[in-house]
């Protein structure tokens, strides 16, 4: 695996390669590129991960793909949950801030480990599960939205310098066929529209547009829909890996990001396939397709964020396959812990860069 070079320029758009494998906790979930440095968390979004009492947050090199020293160890909301962690913002600072599908965001420094809790999501009102903070994205301002994909079809806020979120977009166009389902977010480079992703893959996957100045259901706008359904082959493995290729096609939605060029790329957790949309919401190409992708070395199985490693690629996390994890006591499963093949992020060629990210300097 060559660093990105010249030659890279050649490879055709939609080419993809492995940037790096994980090991247990595997499930790589949120990612984010600060300078040359990518952050990985896992995301135990299998929900096969609940006694491990904590997540992992890795950094790698991005030119030389190697990892940075060890991970930082990420302490859940709850010592027993069913879920981990998922997308990161990044500060001025070059803070992350990690959303805990458990109920909270994280604020990590890197260079320090230090660890806070920067915000909570309340409770809702129609579930018996806490509401799942997934993707999250600043404005200009210091304000930090907040998709949730754990039952109610809600945008939260979290004013700068944090503290509990608050309901900032409701709406039941944002509800999914089973749960409210608002995941990858992110802002225009004109810092003045919101766009975000909402739904299941049926009845449709749908990418909105809403005015950060407006934030009510008359400025809501549909800036793509996908009402295609792409169905994965799911071999005859064991579960619980066959349970996590058949389960999450039901699902929907991952990362979005703007590139220079501003076109919006998007994950299709749901149909293992990236999308690439032109400014005006046009679809300008979709892959892998369902033939192509069993021909991957690795093919994606559940893809779930993306960002630019700022050499003319994608990179890609793909939460793969589920496993069965540590018992009560983080005490390993019978056997030993298991790893799973395809827990990778991708390197995938778009012949792009990001477009400007809000970058706040949020207060201490």
């Amino acid at each position: 695996m060559a660093p990105a070079t010249a030659a890279d320029s050649e490879r055709p758009i939609g080419d993809i390669r492995v940037f790096t494998t994980l090991g247990y906790p595997g499930t790589p979930g949120g990612l984010a590129v600060d300078g040359q440095t990518l952050y990985v968390d896992t995301s135990a979004a299998n929900i096969d991960r609940q006694f491990d009492g904590s997540d992992k947050l890795y950094a790698y090199d991005v030119d030389s793909r190697r990892q940075l020293g060890q991970p930082i160890d990420v302490k859940r909301q709850y010592p027993v949950a069913p879920m981990g962690l998922a997308g990161i913002a990044l500060d001025a600072a070059g803070r992350l801030y990690v959303a805990d599908m458990n109920g909270r965001i994280d604020r990590v420094d890197p260079r320090s480990g230090a660890q806070e809790v920067y915000s909570v999501v309340p409770t809702g009102t129609d579930t018996a599960a806490p509401d799942m903070p997934t993707f999250v994205v600043f404005d200009r301002d210091g304000n930090l939205y907040v998709g949730d994909a754990g039952g109610e079809p809600i945008i939260w806020r979290v004013p700068p310098g944090g503290g509990t979120a608050q309901p900032w977009f409701v709406d039941a166009r944002l509800a999914g066929t089973w749960a409210g389902t608002v995941l990858g977010m992110t802002i225009d480079p004109s810092g003045h529209y919101l766009y975000f992703a909402a739904g299941n893959q049926a009845p449709g996957i749908v990418i909105y547009r809403l005015p950060l100045e407006h934030p009510d259901s008359a400025h809501l706008e549909e800036f793509h829909r996908y009402s295609d359904l792409v169905i994965s082959p799911c071999g005859p493995d064991p579960i619980p890996a066959f349970l996590s290729c058949a389960v999450p096609q039901v699902a929907g939605a991952g990362g979005i990001a703007f590139g220079e060029s501003g076109k919006l790329y998007f994950v299709l957790l749901a149909k293992n396939q990236l999308s690439i949309l032109q400014p005006d919401g046009t679809e300008t190409l979709r892959f892998p397709s369902p033939q192509d992708n069993a021909k991957l070395d690795v093919p994606l199985a559940s893809p779930f964020d993306l960002a630019f490693d700022g050499n003319g690629a994608l990179l890609v996390s793909n939460t793969g396959d589920a496993t069965f994890g540590n018992g009560p006591g983080n005490t390993p499963p019978p056997g030993g812990q298991q790893q799973a093949k395809n827990w990778v992020v991708y390197d995938v060629w778009v012949n792009d860069t990001a477009a400007p990210l809000s970058r706040p300097a949020i207060a201490s």
